[in-house]
């Protein structure tokens, strides 16, 4: 299967099991500061929280050579939002997941993303309603994450009923959360390399949230992780080697990719050059066939003109004619080949006889009357020449 044919599948595939999302072409500022053009996976995802249906907004921007590397993940909330910054989604909305960072494909593919994104918001919704006119204090900014939803068309229930999204609690009851992850919370050095075979670094960990009551509208305060000195250490210690093992990968990369690439040239010059060769060999190997067949033809010319130069030097002394060398040696091989002659001729006049009689150049009267003539002296010819071969001692002429 071709680049394009998997990436085409891929996102089929992914496509049918999420009717919500929708493709279409938008500009994307990746990490590394780069604006361009991405193909985005816009829309919702159905989840069940605490009993309740809702739809999460997302936006998926696929890289170029997806589905081979994995793709940037963000919760695109709408004015009535607020992100849940936990340690999967950070306050930009960007979700950070193992499954991208273990990134294999065929094994790791869209589908599977959505199913995982899925499962992870139904443990921990990332968004929570808030009061309309509200202003979102940790809502991405729309240059920063370009492809942010707004028009998603979210129901709202009037009276004491529930919002369609969990609103955020009073302080003295947190939101539960799963167990913190064993990674620190550093900055993720390129987390979404293109490259399969390179290292990539844990996916950042953020504290549990203080979650806002209704009347406090200031940000949450993240609460530092709480691990032991030693464990502490332990995992800075892991996640500064990753990093500094990724960047390593990367200047190697950079320094020895132009290398391969020649290499990988030279490879394609050289089976050219090999299956130049092979032609070469064979259009010289029919050459020289051809060649020796030529140089026989022409020995056995050159011995037939030589004989027939000699043939023409001996009958030059000669004044005899042509008819005397082909005439009959006894009277009676003569009078056979007479005979035959005049059968011969008969035939023809027959036959001209015949072509003038149908361009009415004679009547039918004078063409019956002179192939009577022409018939009796071609029987008489066989006859003649029949006696004659019978005394030669030869077979006798059938046809009459």
């Amino acid at each position: 299967m071709s680049f394009l044919d998997a990436a085409r599948t891929d996102i089929k595939d992914a496509l049918s099991k999420f009717p919500d999302l929708s493709p279409k072409a938008q500009m994307h500022v990746f990490p590394d500061r780069t604006r361009r053009n991405a193909l985005t996976l816009a829309g919702t995802i159905p989840i069940s929280y605490r009993g309740a249906r809702y739809h999460i907004p997302i936006a998926l921007y696929l890289m170029e050579n997806h589905p081979y590397s994995p793709p940037y993940c963000y919760v695109c909330p709408t004015s009535n939002m607020k992100i849940r910054v936990s340690e999967r989604v950070d306050d930009t909305g960007r979700i950070f997941l193992p499954y991208l960072n273990e990134w294999r494909y065929p094994g790791s593919d869209t589908y599977g993303l959505l199913q995982v994104l899925t499962f992870a918001f139904e443990e921990i919704c990332p968004v929570f309603s808030v009061k309309p006119g509200t202003a979102s204090t940790n809502k991405p900014n729309d240059s920063s994450i370009p492809g942010k939803t707004r028009n998603f068309t979210l129901p709202h229930s009037s009276g004491s009923t529930t919002t369609p999204y969990p609103v955020a609690q009073p302080s003295g009851f947190p939101m539960p959360v799963p167990n913190q992850s064993p990674y620190p919370s550093v900055p993720m050095p390129n987390a979404m390399s293109t490259d399969p075979g390179g290292y990539r670094a844990p996916y950042p960990v953020y504290p549990p949230a203080r979650m806002p009551t209704p009347f406090d509208t200031a940000p949450p305060v993240p609460v530092p992780p709480r691990h032991s000195s030693y464990d502490y250490a332990k995992q800075v210690r892991n996640s500064l080697l990753t990093a500094i093992e990724e960047k390593l990968n990367k200047r190697i990369r950079e320094k020895y990719g132009f290398m391969i690439e020649d290499n990988q040239r030279l490879d394609i010059c050289l089976n050219e050059m090999r299956t130049g060769q092979k032609q070469l060999r064979d259009s010289l190997e029919r050459a020289e066939r051809e060649q020796r067949e030529i140089e026989l033809m022409l020995s056995v010319y050159n011995g037939r003109k030589r004989e027939l130069t000699e043939a023409l030097k001996a009958g030059e002394g000669t004044d005899d004619e042509i008819d005397s060398s082909i005439d009959a040696f006894t009277p009676l091989h003569r009078q056979i080949f007479d005979n035959y002659a005049k059968d011969l001729t008969m035939d023809d006049v027959i036959y001209h006889l015949t072509v003038a009689m149908r361009k009415k150049v004679i009547s039918l009267q004078q063409y019956l009357t002179l192939v009577r003539q022409c018939a009796r002296s071609k029987f008489f010819a066989i006859v003649t020449m029949n006696k004659a071969r019978e005394v030669a001692g030869l077979p006798p002429v059938t046809q009459m």
